[in-house]
């Protein structure tokens, strides 16, 4: 074995070797990762050789086992400025290593340290703040001590000590947040490990940032930060704003000039550049333009570099011991690590090592989500905008402003190539490729239509089986029209990265700055080539481990609307690899994590049922409520079932005696718009008269609507999706419930679809084993709306039978806590439910 090799491990050697190439050989510095043998396995460059290089390495000792950065003269030897690094890497217990730009040799400046001891968290240390007496209870209040909480600490300690993965399923009232926050802070303070805290909804994310990890910081006698990250594209790039504030007239479209100087003014003047601190939202077409990109980021040549906003913000998050990110910002974290996992170059987030997936429910459909990809036709029509738009006698986009601001460079030859590949070729090949976009994408539209043996002018979701592909391409000249179209686009990729040569060539030849155009004109190049390769694999794909499908927009209102899509039909193997594999612990917690009492749909779904059994963990922690008092469950049982005729109208009838008898103060649950829609026509004027306010989803924005249903306290909301979940309303304002009908998936929605199949391909019953649980998971979170404190009471109404009448309803009720359940006529149950609330 070579020395080098004692102690970098070789598949991690070409990595490196790239990495410096990619730096023009000048240095790079790497923070390395040990294996138990005190060899490094994993690297990540964290700087190159620069004036910013030092801080920007010691920023990321306190993660790093080892730094390492390469001598391009291949001279060895430690210069003073090394052993200054190495004197505070020593601080930090990390080794630090110089190698030659082959990485074929090596000097050790400072040997590796032995493993870190881990200091194991005590259960009492961390649960005394909860305690009676404790700092939580002097500040916290109505505080009540909760034996689920206490318990459920227990079971988080047990999970950061021995590396286990936790499931645990804490109802609500049970004050799962602090629960596992104490134990995540000393874990982080006392073993330098960053933990990521992961929600759902963005509810969650405020109430941990605005008020539990506050009241932590002012409870506990501990220094700690924690940083809520948001994904890049939610911050402006001040490159790009500066650039178009520059090439305003070549850049800006006339219909988009007022908005974006608006957008370039607050973007001078914002502290923190986010999205979220404007007072409304722009269009998505005309932030896109301002946005931060990962792929058109030019990093440390940038001249805002020093005070860029992402930047910035990752500044904070690199010195945090929570990091608090929605659940989509984390798996594209994950996604790019797992892709790229020999160089682990992802740079989402800062490293960490210990996961908090809260809402945890939904980690099937996201992930889902982010291990497949995507593309649809307004984003590959977005992308010909960018570069090139007439409007008018005006011409605006990237290729004219490189045009225009090379034409009187002075670059001779390499000058007048551009203005010929600009003018000559790319401009009337993106007009041309714009109209056969259109062309290609209206057939393609009125055949999917055709193929989907569907009537009316909803949307639809048609999934790219052998027969439907057989089908669209039986005509061998349309297919080869399609595929002309495609190798078009990947031609026009290709082109545009020999702009970008000479956009670079020019630059080296001249004083012009070009960088800023030359990556966004190279960035564009990816994505062309990129979307070509989806809506290949989309629309002529055939391997069985993805499912593909394209979406239609609703005719004739949206008919333009064309998004092609593809998704891993099982998530559990990436899920072991990217998630259970890499991180020692995971916690996954939720309200809603089993079914009857059991975790193995969820298990099943997300991978859990490959971990071995002393690697798992599951624990029930029981909401505090005395549910047998605070609620009645009513269910009538004469009511036409949902896809029987008259259900409609029955079930409006049975929403409004309901709701004269609760005096409004209800959620009224939907499963989709066109019967929400329906019966709020039918009902909104009938209730109105009886002094019953009618809310309704859509139109006003989710906090507006709650805002609302709060204050006017005898208000109805009518809601679908959405509401199922993350909405608290305590108290008078909510005292009903009403589930219109059992919430079970559309099962010829493409991922459902396939993953029945599935289940029936490997022998088992799909519908129980599938649907039934998705159903009933779903149908906690809406039950869960009613009771968020000891003190509130109130009625869920189930208007469909079947959870009374059908055997597997029978899973619905059992998920729920014992409860007053009356069935029976609408005559009785209404009786019923006259005395409940009369008393």
């Amino acid at each position: 074995m070579r020395e080098i090799e004692q102690y970098i491990a070789p598949e991690v050697i070409p990595g490196m070797r790239s990495a410096i190439a990619g730096a023009g050989d000048n240095e790079v510095f790497f923070a390395g990762y040990l294996d138990e043998a005190r060899r490094v396995v994993q690297v990540k460059p964290v700087a190159r050789g620069h004036r910013s290089a030092v801080p920007a390495v010691l920023e990321v000792a306190r993660e790093a086992d080892v730094v390492i950065h390469n001598h391009p003269s291949g001279q060895l030897t430690p210069s003073d400025a090394d052993l200054a690094i190495a004197g505070h890497l020593n601080g930090f217990s990390v080794a630090f290593y110089i190698v030659n730009n082959p990485v074929s040799r090596i000097y050790v400046v400072v040997e590796p340290f032995s493993r870190r001891e881990i200091t194991e968290l005590d259960f009492e240390q961390a649960a005394s703040p909860l305690r009676p007496g404790g700092p939580i209870s002097a500040v916290l209040s109505g505080y009540e001590e909760r034996p689920q909480q206490i318990e459920m600490i227990d079971v988080v300690c047990l999970a950061f000590n021995q590396d286990k993965v936790a499931a645990i399923e804490a109802g609500t009232g049970t004050g799962k947040t602090l629960a596992y926050l104490l134990p995540a802070i000393q874990w982080s303070l006392q073993n330098r490990e960053r933990v990521v805290v992961s929600t759902n909804t963005i509810n969650l994310q405020e109430q941990l940032i605005k008020k539990d990890i506050p009241l932590l910081k002012k409870c506990l006698d501990l220094e700690f930060d924690a940083v809520l990250v948001k994904g890049r594209s939610n911050y402006a790039c001040l490159r790009k704003v500066n650039e178009i504030d520059a090439e305003f007239d070549l850049m800006a479209a006339e219909e988009d000039r007022e908005e974006l100087r608006q957008l370039i003014s607050w973007a001078r003047r914002s502290k923190d550049g986010s999205k979220s601190d404007l007072s409304q939202i722009p269009r998505p077409e005309i932030w896109e333009q301002l946005a931060s990109e990962s792929d058109t980021c030019t990093r440390g040549k940038c001249p805002f570099f020093r005070n860029c906003f992402v930047n910035r913000a990752r500044r904070l998050a690199s010195r945090a011991n929570i990091l608090v990110v929605n659940h989509h910002l984390l798996f594209a974290d994950l996604a790019l690590r797992h892709e790229i996992s020999g160089l682990n170059e992802a740079a989402v987030l800062p490293p960490y090592q210990r996961i908090v997936f809260d809402e945890a429910h939904h980690l099937e459909e996201v992930a889902t989500h982010y291990f497949g990809s995507r593309i649809t036709r307004t984003g590959l029509l977005r992308l010909f905008g960018r570069l090139y738009r007439r409007q008018k006698n005006n011409i605006k986009g990237l290729l004219p402003a490189a045009a225009a601001k090379t034409a009187r460079s002075g670059a001779g030859e390499i000058q007048r190539r551009l203005q010929s590949v600009v003018h000559d070729r790319l401009i009337p090949e993106i007009t041309a490729l714009e109209q056969s976009t259109h062309e290609v994408m209206d057939r393609l539209s009125e055949r999917l239509r055709e193929l989907s043996g569907e009537n009316g002018e909803g949307e639809r979701k048609l999934r790219m089986l052998p027969a439907a592909t057989d089908t669209l391409w039986a005509e061998g000249e349309w297919r080869d029209l399609f595929e002309g179209y495609l190798q078009r686009l990947k031609e026009l990729g290709q082109a545009l990265s020999t702009v970008s040569g000479l956009l670079t060539d020019i630059e080296a030849r001249t004083r012009l700055d070009l960088s800023s155009i030359e990556i966004e004109i190279s960035a564009i190049s990816g994505r062309l080539t990129a979307a070509a390769d989806i809506l290949r694999d989309v629309l002529f794909g055939d391997d069985e481990e993805n499912i593909r499908w394209v979406e239609l927009g609703a005719f004739p209102v949206r008919k333009n609307v064309l998004r092609f899509q593809s998704s891993p039909l099982v998530i559990d193997p990436l899920m072991n690899a990217a998630v259970y594999d890499v991180y020692p612990t995971v916690i996954l917690t939720s309200a809603t994590l089993t079914v009857e009492g059991s975790f193995d749909f969820l298990a099943g779904r997300i991978g859990l049922s490959h971990l071995t059994r002393d690697r798992r963990v599951e624990f029930i922690a029981p909401a505090p409520f005395d549910y047998e008092k605070q609620v009645m469950i009513a269910i009538p049982t004469d009511l036409p079932e949902p896809n029987r005729s008259g259900f409609a109208d029955s079930v409006g009838q049975a929403i409004f005696r309901a709701l004269a008898i609760s005096k409004g103060r209800a959620f009224v649950l939907f499963t989709s718009y066109s019967l929400l829609n329906r019966i709020h026509t039918r009902l909104c004027g009938d209730l109105e008269r009886i002094g019953i306010p009618v809310l309704r989803q859509g139109g006003v924005n989710r906090h507006e609507l709650l805002k609302r249903f709060r204050q006017e306290t005898s208000s109805v909301l009518f809601a679908t999706d959405s509401f199922w979940e993350g909405v608290d309303v305590e108290g008078q304002a909510l005292e009903a419930v009403l589930i219109t009908r059992l919430p079970f998936r559309v099962p010829n929605e493409p991922i459902v679809a396939a993953r029945f199949e599935r289940i029936e391909r490997l022998g088992g019953n799909a519908f129980m084993e599938y649907a039934v649980p998705l159903a009933v998971l779903k149908f906690k979170q809406g039950f869960g709306r009613l009771i968020r404190r000891k003190t509130d009471r109130g009625a869920v109404c189930i208007f469909d039978r079947r959870v009374a009448q059908k055997g597997y309803g029978k899973a619905f009720l059992r998920s729920l806590p014992p409860c007053n359940t009356i069935t029976g006529t609408a005559e009785h149950v209404f009786s019923e439910l006259e005395r409940f609330f009369a008393r």
